[in-house]
């Protein structure tokens, strides 16, 4: 578990949700991969994108995270090893709740 339960938002028809995460004091985005097994990737985003849960607008950046997958700037890490860098696991590591 990545997202503090008191704080996520899950927008399941989208797969996707959103929460802060006090390890690493960073707001993140959860987008579940629907490949042979399921699992997610974890990008920032900021409080403001957090706030605005439910809006047409954080679909959006959502869908457009699910696009670039690893390749997008605010990807922290993945529950799969193999797109991860070191760096990324060590983070992974940290976030754990």
């Amino acid at each position: 578990m990545y997202i503090d339960k008191s704080t996520e938002r899950v927008r399941s028809e989208k797969y996707y949700s959103v929460g802060y995460n006090p390890k690493i004091k960073k707001y993140l985005l959860a987008d579940v991969v629907t490949w042979i097994a399921w699992y997610e990737r974890y990008f920032e985003i900021s409080e403001d994108e957090y706030e605005m849960f439910g809006s047409d607008e954080l679909d959006s950046i959502a869908e457009g995270f699910h696009k670039e997958g690893t390749t997008s700037t605010r990807f922290l890490f993945s529950i799969k090893n193999e797109e991860n860098t070191s760096g990324q696991l060590e983070m992974r590591d940290r976030a754990k709740i």
